[in-house]
């Protein structure tokens, strides 16, 4: 399959022309052109991404043909096309369900198993309703932690020039960035799959990078554009392929005889970055503390993050506040508290976030990641109908006390100001979740969701809960982040930052810290059946797992004050 060499091409508006010339739409037939018909044999799906403009284009009379790679016939014969309803088409005795959509439409074809890691050697072809086809060479493998448990898999791509992937290849795709890595996301745990890109949108809305004066192509967040994925000729749905969060993304200083830009990512519930201990470091190793480290790529050297994390945890009050807006960029610790829980992201306290570092002088900052688990649904996908609470970690707990007149509450206050008056309204917000939906209805994405993931049915009442949550929210969030309020200086509302759970990944024991009040602790598997239930009275408590064989739960901690809830694998 991979005797020939693939080049990245990015069709010409005159090869367009071309393809559009040389397709026959005339009379009773509608005939589509290599590399804009897509045909899954197995499940009988046909999905055809030309415009449909041209598709329509001097239908005088019933089109009864469809000249794909054979000739097929309509069942019911339509006199135009478009991309919200299906046809039926047959070639001899075989029924195809045909789909026209405005999607661009990425074929990945590989003769090798897709696992985890490493990439293996893959067939990149993207065609988009505009005439561009990209093909290229990749390396492709299996991406996420929990999503992995999932049927639908995200994919991560790296673009190579050669068969091993020893050389790597920049390709723009879809108006996004140039790069030779790209993210493609399921989006199957989201009932509408329109939460992430909805976020991710919405955060860099709300926040630009504080040096993008110096970095004008500086972006904090990625861009995410919907496909749909075959692979290997399989129709496997709608993804997003996204852009990824690197030094390339940030423009991070790079490595110049020591550090000087710095990368973090938070991926697992460590001490660290749970702002609750402080566990020595290893600069041979590519973790420490539930952080992964991402640039430079040419020296590991943790003294920098463990500085700052010591600094959170240990520093006096006087000396913290005095000097945490040196260390950490005191606009983007606001955005990013407000974001947080305006979108109430459920796994993004303290984990699936990066912080970075601009250069050597210059504060950390924070970046969301992964924003499935958002506008009150959970990471399984399901609802979670609370908007009475503040999302917080210790670090942020230190700074809601900070009441100075120019310190974290006062900016807190006049930010949430400003941006109620843009673009934290319910309107925009829904009128953001109501473009992507539409764009998705119209294009018939749900229909052909469920064809394939049986497990998704398309629920119309979604989006009703989506805004009656967010309306609830907002007026939470009003009362919250106002002056007069009580709810940041006294920590009112269920919260989680009095609960720590330690060690993530866990062996034979759970380790749970509280202030001593009463809790019941609940671990339930990835389909909510519940395996273990016990209580905790006292500060330190140790829960015993021997009872539970390795893999992914989710493990509760509750009180009637109290709310902590987190994934926990268990080796």
């Amino acid at each position: 399959m991979f005797a020939h060499f693939f080049t990245t091409r990015l069709t010409a508006l005159a090869t367009t022309f071309f393809c559009v010339a040389t397709q026959a739409f005339a009379g009773n037939t509608i005939t589509i052109s290599p590399n804009f018909y897509h045909i899954d044999n197995k499940q009988h799906i046909i999905v055809i991404n030309k415009k449909v403009e041209d598709v329509n284009a001097d239908a005088d009379e019933l089109r009864t043909h469809l000249v794909l790679d054979k000739d097929y016939i309509f069942v019911e014969p339509p006199l135009l096309v478009n991309t919200a309803s299906s046809y039926q088409v047959k070639f001899q005795n075989i029924t195809y369900t045909t789909y026209f959509t405005q999607l661009p439409i990425v074929h990945v074809d590989t003769d090798n198993e897709i696992v985890d890691s490493p990439s293996v050697l893959a067939k990149f072809l993207m065609s988009e309703a505009s005439g561009t086809i990209t093909e290229s060479n990749l390396g492709i493998e299996i991406r996420g932690s929990y999503s992995q448990t999932l049927p639908k898999k995200s994919y991560e791509l790296s673009f190579w020039t050669d068969t091993k992937g020893d050389d790597s290849r920049d390709v723009r795709l879809l108006n996004m960035r140039t790069d030779n890595k790209w993210n493609l996301q399921a989006l199957y745990n989201e009932p509408l799959r329109v939460n992430s890109k909805v976020a991710n949108t919405l955060w860099q809305n709300i926040h630009q990078i504080y040096y993008k004066d110096k970095e004008p192509e500086a972006k904090n967040g990625i861009d995410m554009a919907y496909v749909e994925l075959f692979l290997n000729n399989e129709y496997k749905g709608l993804y997003a392929l996204s852009e990824r969060i690197d030094r390339k993304q940030l423009k991070l200083k790079k490595y110049n005889n020591g550090i000087v830009g710095e990368l973090y990512k938070a991926s697992n519930w460590g001490p660290a970055i749970l702002f609750t201990g402080l566990p020595a470091f290893d600069n041979s190793s590519l973790t420490w503390g539930g952080f992964e480290y991402k640039h430079p790529e040419e020296k590991i050297d943790w003294t920098n993050l463990y500085n700052f994390i010591d600094f959170v945890e240990n520093s006096s009050d006087q000396f913290f506040y005095s000097q945490y807006k040196a260390k950490f960029n005191l606009k983007n610790a606001v955005d990013y508290y407000i974001f947080l829980n305006l979108i109430r992201a459920v796994d993004n306290t303290e984990k699936n976030l990066y912080i970075a570092k601009y250069k050597t002088n210059e504060p950390y900052y924070y970046i969301p990641w992964d924003l499935d688990g958002t506008f009150g649904n959970n990471w399984f996908g399901s609802k979670d109908n609370i908007t009475n609470d503040i999302r917080t970690n210790e670090f942020y707990k230190r700074l809601t006390k900070d009441n100075s007149p120019s310190g974290f509450n006062e900016t807190l206050y006049k930010r949430w100001e400003e941006l109620r008056a843009t673009v934290i309204t319910e309107k925009y917000i829904l009128d953001k979740f109501k473009e992507q939906q539409d764009y998705l209805l119209n294009n018939n994405i749900y229909q052909r969701e469920h064809l394939v993931w049986d497990s998704f049915t398309y629920d119309d009442t979604y989006a009703e809960y989506t805004a009656t949550w967010l309306r609830s929210r907002l007026a939470y969030l009003d009362g919250a982040f106002s002056k007069t309020s009580t709810v940041l200086k006294s920590s009112v509302g269920k919260q989680s930052a009095t609960v720590s759970i330690y060690p993530n990944p866990a062996n034979d024991f759970l380790f749970i810290e509280t202030e001593g009040l009463p809790y019941e602790v609940l671990i339930q598997d990835m389909n909510g059946r519940m395996l273990l239930k016990t209580t905790l009275n006292g500060t330190l408590n140790k829960v015993a797992l021997n009872s539970l064989a390795r893999g992914l739960y989710v493990v509760t901690v509750k009180n009637s004050r109290t709310l902590k809830t987190e994934k926990l694998i268990i080796n």
